[in-house]
């Protein structure tokens, strides 16, 4: 059958969930293609092609733009099956009632997909495939993937032979599935408790195969820099992690960044990184009230322990890439302003200020609708968390302070000689572009030189540089309805 994978921009990301599906699907001969709504004319596209099948795979403010597009591919195409997948599918499933979708995938997909291609290039009923929801059958779960190495490496050719990505010098992996904690912003604890009894959550590929992943992808592709996007990269006393960064420093020898936790942070774990060749970390601070952080958040974490992991990764000349959440319910605009004074305390190297969104499936999420400070439409909600708060607990006043301080955040932290300048001053002036472009040119300065430092031609500077601004000015931009 042929398929084509649906997505509305390409970002700097690679879509490992899209790349994993089309890898399982070409391993059992189906074709897969790829369509991005923002470059191309979809039904075009479709008309060439012609797919048996349409998949999406969508967070929650991005579903919006597949959801409308597929109206309009199920009236010029009625008999394609089209099907969506990911976090807004999984955790908000009433989404198929008021759509065209001939069904949506829920939890992973690995197994369901390629069962509901079978079926459906077979012409059988797929009403009973665990993991898939039609708009008369709700189907229940199966079992997670147990084995990670026995997955075929994820399909990069779908979008590196296609798009730019093949060029870029930055490649991302994953080496592992799940995470333990229970922050209230995150799924993780709604996606357990719907796996309940159903295997092991977090799982890892081994190191032979990892390693030998980024072996295969270096050898077919251009590669300065690797990211692992994994939810948490490090733990204490981790027989795999030392075990992969001997690996790594002896076959790969490249920088590499990564994910972790300020409270897992300890000198050992920091100095195996460095020598491996880390350069850089993202570890979320979320708030500097300890409220906030520890019993709205449940983040479970000190500032002393906070303030500790920053001082070794800046012992061990580790730059630092923190997230921190402003506008939470139960916040006010100092709270917000004392969490990026934090961040300069802490002397991170790029700090990005998200804004609260109530997304389907966390704690906190089901706390804003059920306190009344979020009605439940999510197509309301900005594609971007980076966009103003979307909850009622805040003035239209407010909104704009966060906004403001979202940007402007970010360049205090940079140049703290701005702060007061900043803080004081500046966040309370009407939203403007110059916010925006200040925040664009310091992030694409901090990213490229010191938490994903790669080079870059002369030549190749001008597209990265447009690409990059207009990603992140429509992140801050309202969307065009």
């Amino acid at each position: 059958m042929k398929v084509i994978f649906v997505v509305k921009m390409i970002d700097f990301i690679d879509p490992q969930g899209i790349m994993q599906l089309s890898a399982i699907a070409k391993t059992k001969g189906h074709e897969t293609f790829l369509g991005i709504l923002t470059r191309e004319n979809i039904f075009k596209k479709i008309e060439i092609i012609r797919p048996e099948v349409i998949a999406y795979s969508a967070t929650t403010g991005e579903h919006k733009y597949y959801l409308r597009v597929n109206e309009e591919i199920k009236n010029r195409f009625p008999g394609i099956f089209t099907v969506m997948g990911g976090p807004h599918a999984t955790f908000f499933p009433e989404c198929i009632y008021n759509s065209t979708l001939d069904a949506i995938c829920i939890g992973e997909g690995d197994e369901a997909f390629l069962e509901l291609l079978q079926r459906l290039e077979k012409k059988e009923d797929i009403s009973d495939i665990k993991n898939i929801i039609t708009k008369t059958k709700h189907n229940e779960v199966r079992n997670f993937y147990p084995d990670l190495d026995s997955l075929p490496f994820p399909d990069r050719d779908i979008f590196y032979k296609t798009t730019e990505m093949g060029k870029f010098p930055i490649k991302s992996f994953m080496v592992s599935r799940g995470c333990p904690y229970n922050c209230t912003y995150c799924f993780n604890h709604s996606f357990r408790n719907m796996y309940k009894n159903r295997g092991v959550y977090l799982r890892r590929k081994s190191v032979k195969r990892s390693i030998e992943e980024i072996i295969y992808v270096r050898e077919r592709y251009p590669i300065q820099f690797v990211k692992f996007y994994d939810d948490i990269f490090t733990y204490p006393n981790d027989p795999w992690l030392e075990d992969f960064c001997r690996e790594y420093k002896r076959q790969i020898k490249l920088p590499f960044h990564c994910l972790t936790r300020p409270d897992l942070v300890n000198g050992e774990i920091i100095r195996t990184l460095k020598d491996a060749g880390c350069v850089s970390v993202s570890m979320s601070i979320e708030a500097a009230n300890s409220y906030l952080r520890n019993e709205v958040l449940k983040r479970n974490m000190s500032d002393e322990q906070i303030y500790k992991a920053f001082e070794l990764c800046r012992k061990y000349s580790i730059s630092t890439f923190a997230n921190s959440i402003l506008a939470l319910p139960k916040s006010k605009i100092q709270d917000d302003i004392a969490t990026v004074e934090m961040n300069i305390k802490c002397k991170v190297t790029f700090a990005e200020f998200p804004i609260c969104h109530p997304y389907p499936g966390t704690q906190l999420g089901d706390f804003c609708r059920e306190n009344g400070i979020f009605g439940a439409d999510y197509d309301k909600i900005h594609l971007s968390y980076m966009f103003e708060s979307p909850l009622d607990c805040f003035t239209k006043r407010e909104k704009k302070i966060q906004k403001n301080l979202s940007l402007l955040g970010t360049v205090a932290v940079w140049k703290p000689g701005l702060k007061n300048l900043i803080l004081k001053y500046l966040i309370y002036m009407p939203n403007n572009i110059i916010y925006v472009m200040a925040y664009i040119l310091t992030k694409m300065y901090l990213v490229k030189s010191k938490i994903y430092p790669f080079k870059l031609r002369a030549r190749d500077f001008p597209g990265l540089f447009l690409k990059g601004l207009r990603v992140d000015t429509f992140k801050h931009s309202a969307e065009v309805r």
